[in-house]
Formats: structure tokens, sequence, C-alpha cells
């Protein structure tokens, strides 16, 4: 109640923050930073205090993929809040106040939302003897973005995610995307890795009902334990969903495209979404 009562002094009844002149307003908080909480279904942020003065507290704000405004959420007088969007991705700023300076302008904004990579193919193992035809798959940290790469060629083995095979010689399916740890475990593909590498290991679960989940949180990493998931064949009619969870701690989303399964000619297109903050199971996209 006394967070709901500040902040409604403070938003609602203008006569007990006043705005001041630029050189007189409370300086902004500085660094704000996002962080998974409560198993990945809430967000934790951190920020520092004003170079100057010494606020009252804290407003944290939010504005979801579906808003086209920010809107306060809640108020704190410590420098870190958790809050649980429900379900739902978006970006955060923090204002700090004061009762006699009033609201400062924003932090840095911070975002939720996951990073998008368009429609990318990737080939069967046995296709990379034919150039630029890449079967492995792996996500920067840092932008989110998803690339293709080599399987064979060891300069890129710590940047592979996973890759795809149907774990026998030829491209004639059924496909799996597949951890690229587990390559050394099918003899046939093994054959075809002449190096020793440190593949990451990456986990996945198949979404046979995301199409009907309401809240869209990704399975939490005790249940995202396959090494591999089958990718289908043309019979599908729906788009299918996968679940993957990195070594590094990063929870992601694949939609692969029915109709791009094409055992002629080895490949599979599919989309891809990334959550840049590490541990966080939200996922939500327009």
């Amino acid at each position: 109640m006394k967070k709901i009562f500040a902040l409604m002094l403070i938003l609602i009844a203008g006569c007990t923050i006043e705005e001041y002149p630029a050189t007189q307003k409370l300086p902004s908080p500085k660094n704000l930073r996002l962080s998974s909480a409560n198993n990945g279904i809430s967000v934790r942020l951190d920020w520092e205090a004003p170079d100057s003065g010494i606020p009252d507290g804290y407003i944290v704000y939010f504005k979801s993929i579906y808003d086209s405004l920010f809107r306060p959420i809640d108020t704190t007088a410590a420098l870190f809040d958790i809050v649980m969007p429900s379900g739902t991705t978006g970006y955060y700023y923090v204002r700090s106040y004061s009762f006699d300076l009033g609201v400062s302008d924003s932090s840095n904004v911070d975002s939720t939302v996951p990073v998008y990579t368009p429609p990318k193919d990737i080939y069967e193992l046995d296709k990379e003897d034919f150039y630029h035809f890449y079967s492995a798959y792996g996500f920067d940290t840092t932008t989110g973005h998803g690339r293709t790469y080599p399987m064979k060629i060891p300069t890129y083995c710590e940047r592979i995610d996973f890759y795809m095979t149907d774990r026998d010689s030829g491209w004639g399916g059924p496909y799996s995307f597949v951890s690229p740890d587990a390559v050394y475990r099918f003899p046939y593909d093994s054959s075809q890795i002449h190096f020793r590498c440190d593949f990451k290991r990456t986990r996945f679960y198949l979404l046979t009902d995301w199409r009907q989940n309401t809240d869209k949180i990704l399975p939490d990493s005790t249940q995202i334990s396959d090494i591999g998931v089958e990718v289908g064949t043309n019979d599908w009619v729906n788009a299918r969903y996968v679940a993957f969870y990195t070594q590094d701690g990063y929870y992601g989303l694949l939609k692969i495209d029915p109709l791009s399964v094409d055992t002629v000619q080895g490949k599979v297109t599919f989309e891809a979404y990334f959550q840049k903050v590490r541990g966080l199971r939200l996922i939500r996209h327009r």
C-alpha cells in the first residue's frame, strides 16, 4: 500500500511533485540493467543512484510490446526492483523522484523483447560439401542474432548452438536439430568431423501446444532435456515450435516452416527468437 500511495502522490497529485527548470531537476538514475528472477518468469531491474541529489525513491516504467506508451508500474526506495510482467515482454526505464525537486528524466531503456532473426536455411550435415550450405547455427549473446555456421570447420565450433542431421549418410531425412556436443555419439556424424572440438551443449523441447499457450512462457531448463528434436516431414500442416536452452543459460524459440522441409535439397527453413536476458523464459513477441 505504501508504494501505491506514494505513486499516486507523485503521478496524480500534481501539486505534490512539481516540474522545475532542467538546471534544478534531480539527475536521472544510471546504468539500468535487467536480469531474470523467480525461475525466469520475473524481471529484476538494477540501477545506480543519480550523480547528485538524494532521491526519495524511484519509479519503474514499463511499455509492453502491445502498448505505445510507457506506464508506471511500481515504486521503490531501493536501487533494484523485481516485477512480474505476466508473461509479456517489453521495455523498461526508471526515474528518480524527490518531493523537493520532482521527477527526473528517464534512465537508459532496457528490453526483454526477444531478438528476431528472419528465416534462414539450414542444411543436413552431408550437404556441407557444397558451397555455403551450412548445417550449424549459433546465437550471438550480445546482439541476440543467429546465423549459420559450418559444422566441419573447427574455427567456428565454439559458436555453434545446434546442427541439423539425419544421423546417416546422405540427406534423405528425417531431420533433427541436435546439440553439437552430441555429434560424437552418432558414428556417421562423428566420421564427418575430422577434429576434436569442445562443442557446446544445447537442449530442446517440442512445443506441441504452443499456439494455444496464452502465457508464452518457455518450459524451464529441467524440462528442456533432449539432446535433439525431430523437426518434421513434409506431412506437417502447421508450423512447429521448438524451445531451446543453451549451455550459456539463454532461452529461445524456433519456428519451423513445415513446407520448407526439403528432403531433395536436404534443407529446412526456420525463424528464431532469442531472449537476451540470461535465464529469462519470457518469449512473447508480436
